[in-house]
């Protein structure tokens, strides 16, 4: 049986092929108009400017509609006292809670939106969560702080812009829930206010437009359509805030519905059947991490505390939802889905999957990068900050001449970038200048400070997602990543890889180590870069002497070949760098590698995936070492000369001979099926022959026993 075995592996591993890993953008709680007056504040610019004189700072979450609906009335507030406000040194800002937490939880911000004044960098107070949201409240409370000019016209006309303003509203309301935009209101505004902006404003005296992101003391019912049926609060930090008494019951209704439009409100995980599914996922540019699972799996089992977990983290934030594949097996058919649990991302009817750990951090991280996957516009000064966080990411440089078509080509991209490296796209004529971008548009990778550029120039080219998506999957890797799980196929698969094995406990020789091997990885990358310059190089020079040559010998047939001639540079086996913690993988790297980090320290190997086969020695016999110098000379080694260091195998010696004997073969299948052939035939016989060996043993046995109990006999 054991030979029948071998035989199966030996015929699977010749005949398998390689293996392949197979909207709409929430509106800004500031406005983006041209004319708004209010200003965007980061980590990098909050305590400068607000160091000096009136800061008042609208801290906002874009996700959150109480949000998107006060957004035109903040902005009408800061234009109209635009004057007056910089006569007395008092400003109107921003801050996006989801892109700058630190900033909101340094600000006690509990609520979306919230209102904090400052003076001279320290809170002064917090504008009242049940204040009014309304144009006049907001006025109201700014001219207490602002000193008016009495030679600006501009406070009367906003006053008298005021009383327009509720009363059109007012009407609206009591005859339909509908509302239609000011005039007074930037254009952007009349897109971004829903349809409950008329129950708001009309509101004078206290409102209750503020989203709590508190814990939660509310209890609630979740029904499979994912809507909730019961909601109970009885303190202050309840999600849902008890309604003023002011408000009608038809303007209850409708904030009651702006709830419910939160992502997660109740901070739990959804169940979904096929009917709720297409109503709350497909059929919508929401955002739903799901969970497809079966209840007698017990990785989906294990699983179930740390989804809860993120439920809860993600309220208000994300929608989290999950599918039992054994009440919905059509739904799971359709989502093809390929094992339990498994964890899918999507955006209508785009979709992304999660293979990574399946710890509460780990969740929450992708969680987090899910909710800012959005394609957003940045400047300069944004990227400097994105340059602190981000490794590796996407600028896409375009004009005036950019179309919706464009950006909608970008939307598509984003999603499977979700982990891997944000897009933004950028007008600003100092990153054109700093990554030297002189024709639009234009796409480019950043890795490590280092640009890289998509090579289709025309805009239609920059709209064929697919092709742009498969050039970002061979540049989104960092200079020197970290191997999990989730990327180990995509680092190892094809390619020579430098791997350093680190121990994270120790925290200044991991930081050397580190430094140590991204240095050596920069250096090889630009030797290699060297390297095909200065084949593409030989190569023009010897095409241009050919054409010399055939000039002087007027011989045109040699003109035209040597015109013809292609400069192509012939590809040689990528070589990548890599880290892995040696602590979290211990059991991994003994049995492939036989290192333990505890025992031997930090070491560096350089692996071949496809020959199952790594060096762990220099030429010299002594162990790699986290050294740059110790590195490149190992690696310069092993690819002028395979066998000059002796390398070490990672499988049985039986699977490395069929692994080299399909290497050997390749471009050739009827060497390899003649081999496959031969060898089949050669085991049969053996087989044969053993069975025919033991089948004699036992025929012989039998006869001797017979013989033996016939001669004990006793016979009258």
């Amino acid at each position: 049986m054991r030979s029948i075995f071998f035989l199966f592996v030996f015929l699977a591993l010749l005949c398998a092929p390689g293996f392949v890993v197979a909207d709409e953008e929430p509106a800004q709680g500031g406005s983006e108009s041209p004319a708004d007056p209010t200003i965007e504040l980061t980590p990098k610019n909050f305590k400068s400017s607000v160091a000096t004189g009136y800061w008042w700072v609208k801290h906002y979450s874009p996700y959150c509609s109480h949000c998107r609906v006060v957004a035109p009335v903040w902005t009408k507030v800061a234009s109209d006292l635009a004057a007056e406000a910089t006569a007395t040194d008092f400003h109107f800002a921003n801050v996006d809670c989801i892109a700058n937490g630190d900033i909101c939880e340094q600000n006690d911000v509990s609520a979306y939106p919230s209102f904090v004044l400052f003076k001279d960098g320290v809170i002064v107070e917090h504008y009242p969560l049940r204040g009014a949201r309304t144009y006049e409240g907001l006025l109201s409370y700014a001219r207490k702080f602002i000193k008016p000019s009495s030679s600006s016209p501009s406070l009367t006309s906003s006053l008298s812009a005021s009383t327009s303003m509720s009363t059109s509203t007012s009407t609206s309301t009591s005859t339909s829930t509908s509302t239609s935009t000011p005039a007074s209101a930037p254009a952007s505004a009349s897109a971004s206010a829903p349809a409950y902006a008329s129950a708001l404003a009309t509101d004078t005296s206290d409102t209750s437009d503020s989203i709590n992101i508190a814990s939660s003391t509310s209890s609630s019912s979740l029904d499979k359509d994912g809507s909730v049926q019961k909601v109970t609060t009885g303190s202050s930090k309840g999600h849902v805030r008890d309604e003023p008494e002011s408000l009608k019951a038809e303007q209850f209704v409708v904030l009651e519905k702006d709830n419910d439009k939160l992502p997660n409100p109740s901070g739990v995980s959804i169940p979904l059947s096929q009917e709720s599914f297409t109503k709350l996922v497909t059929s919508t540019h929401d955002g739903y991490f799901i969970k497809f699972y079966v209840p007698w799996c017990g990785h989906c089992q294990a699983l179930e505390p740390a989804w809860l977990e993120l439920a809860r983290q993600m309220q208000g934030k994300l929608n989290i939802a999950e599918v039992n594949c054994e009440e919905e097996k059509r739904l799971c058919k359709d989502a093809r889905v390929r094992g339990y649990p498994s964890l899918l991302y999507f955006v209508g009817n785009e979709r992304v999957e999660y293979d990574g750990l399946r710890g509460v951090g780990d969740l929450m991280a992708f969680a987090n990068r899910a909710i800012n996957a959005r394609v957003r516009s940045v400047d300069a000064a944004e990227v400097e900050q994105i340059e602190k966080k981000e490794e590796v990411y996407f600028l896409y440089f375009y004009d005036e001449s950019a179309v919706k078509e464009d950006f909608d080509a970008l939307d598509r991209v984003s999603l499977p970038l979700i982990g891997h490296a944000p897009l933004f796209t950028t007008k600003s004529s100092i990153l054109a200048s700093r990554f030297r971008v002189t024709t639009f548009p234009r796409l480019v990778v950043i890795n490590d400070g280092r640009p890289s550029y998509y090579t289709a120039l025309s805009p239609k080219d920059l709209r064929d997602h697919l092709k742009v998506l498969a050039w970002m999957k061979t540049v989104w890797l960092p200079v020197l990543p970290e191997l999990s799980a989730a990327n180990s196929h995509e680092i190892m698969k094809g390619r020579t890889v430098v791997l350093g094995i680190l121990d994270k406990s120790k925290e200044e020789d991991f930081e050397i180590a580190k430094k140590e091997l991204k240095a050596a990885a920069v250096e090889f990358l630009d030797i290699r870069v060297g390297e095909d310059k200065a084949e593409r190089q030989n190569q023009r020079e010897l095409k241009e002497l050919k054409i010399e040559e055939a000039k002087d010998k007027d011989d045109n047939k040699a003109l035209m070949e040597a015109q013809n001639i292609h400069i192509v540079v012939q590809p040689r086996k990528s070589v990548g760098f890599a880290w892995v913690d040696g602590l979290f993988w211990e059991r991994w790297l003994q049995k492939t590698y036989g290192i333990d980090v505890r025992i031997a320290g930090q070491r560096v190997i350089i692996n071949d995936e496809d020959k199952k086969v790594y060096w762990d020695e220099t030429i010299d016999g002594k162990p790699i070492t986290a050294n740059k110098q110790t590195v490149l000379e190992s690696l310069r080694t092993i690819i002028d000369n395979r066998n000059k260091i002796k390398p070490k195998a990672t499988t049985s010696r039986f699977v490395t001979a069929l692994v080299s004997l399909k290497e050997s073969s390749q471009g050739y299948p009827i060497t390899l099926l003649t081999s496959g052939v031969i060898f089949v035939l050669v085991v049969a016989f053996w087989w044969k022959g053993k069975i025919r060996r033991l089948t004699r043993n036992i025929s012989g046995s039998s006869n001797h026993s017979i013989s033996v109990a016939s001669s004990g006999g006793k016979f009258d």
